[in-house]
């Protein structure tokens, strides 16, 4: 009878501490949640998608409640409908300040979907997602591409490219990747903290993958940084390389006319510091008016190059357009605002 009773004063101890540990894992938990600020419906959003995309807009800016902001924003009711796209440059377009300027524009409606680092591989998958998913059949498409395009396209997706059944996509950064914009862990743990698990393996689930994504990333060397994503517009490229990039434009440009509600695709490109100091051999308009030289869509293919202007004008100077420091010469706000933004909407008013 003894131990009867001490065995079962042992169980209901064990119950109770079970009990208080899993209100405790929850309390913690739901800290975890509201500290990040994220939603189950963002999670699940990113997670869909990010297997097309490789990356979708950065979760810790994305509104929780409308996760569409990690692909795109809205801005205008006019009647002419716009997909701009392309990478941070074209993501300066969905700054406040920008938008702004762009609900002026009466006669059109603006889907803003430039994210950090993406290329033409997957702007091509991302545009059949805005008009397959979302319903987005624009009569104008601006793309914004930019010199670091051909370091991303080479070194970073170059094998996560993917052509399923016709259709472009770009996949994710493999589970032990630490790349930038690298995405599993983030996703995979948040997808568990929001299921419908003990808050006890919810926990434990975290702190394992905690544990092992500290001790991986102390040995990870991270393959595409500044040096090799800055690498062909300082050394070159070899002539593969280019026939491989060439056929990644053209691919996009198909992806882009396979709709007949597209009536123009501008493609807009700027030099780096480095090109206008001539510091680099390689600018990546040569690539793009080749790949449109040889598209049958070459009629409807317009190309906005701010090079020619910059080169050819003394009056300008350098450090009043691009951003101190930076290494990838991101544009200063005040020459967005005042000069790139008007120049590339103007390509608009002149078609309209």
């Amino acid at each position: 009878m003894f131990m009867k009773n001490n065995i079962t004063l042992l169980i209901s101890i064990l119950i109770v501490g079970i009990f208080f540990l899993e209100i405790f894992a929850w309390k913690q938990i739901r800290k975890l949640i509201e500290r990040n600020g994220y939603t189950k419906k963002l999670i699940l959003f990113y997670d869909h998608y990010y297997k097309d995309l490789h990356h979708l807009g950065r979760l810790n800016e994305a509104n929780a409640q409308n996760p569409t902001s990690l692909i795109f924003d809205k801005v205008g009711d006019g009647q002419s409908k716009v997909i701009i796209q392309g990478d941070s440059w074209a993501e300066q377009f969905r700054s406040s300040a920008s938008k702004k300027f762009l609900s002026s524009q009466k006669d059109f409606s603006f889907v803003l979907a430039g994210t950090g680092s993406y290329s033409p591989s997957i702007m091509t998958s991302q545009l059949h997602l805005l008009r397959n998913d979302f319903n987005f059949n624009p009569e104008f498409l601006i793309a914004i591409i930019d010199q670091t395009d051909i370091g991303d396209e080479l070194c970073r997706y170059r094998f996560l490219r993917k052509n399923i059944d016709g259709r472009i996509i770009v996949e994710p950064e493999p589970r032990n990747s630490f790349e930038p914009n690298a995405s599993f862990h983030v996703i995979n743990n948040f997808k568990m903290l929001f299921s419908d698990h003990y808050s006890i393996f919810k926990a434990a689930y975290y702190l394992r993958n905690k544990i092992i994504y500290r001790n991986n990333l102390k040995d990870y060397k991270v393959k595409c940084g500044r040096n090799q994503i800055l690498k062909p517009l300082e050394h070159g490229l070899e002539n593969d390389e280019k026939r491989y990039f060439i056929k990644i434009l053209n691919d996009y440009f198909n992806e882009a006319f396979a709709s007949y509600d597209l009536k123009e695709l501008i493609i807009v490109t700027h030099p780096h510091k480095g090109h206008l100091l001539n510091n680099y051999i390689i600018d990546i308009e040569s690539l793009i008016t080749q790949a449109k030289n040889e598209s049958i869509h070459q009629n409807d293919i317009k190309i906005l190059s701010f090079s020619k202007f910059l080169k050819n004008n003394d009056k300008i100077n350098i450090n009043n357009i691009f951003i101190e420091n930076d290494a990838y010469s991101h544009l200063k706000e005040e020459y967005f605002l005042m000069k790139f933004l008007p120049e590339v909407i103007g390509q608009l008013q002149n078609n309209n």
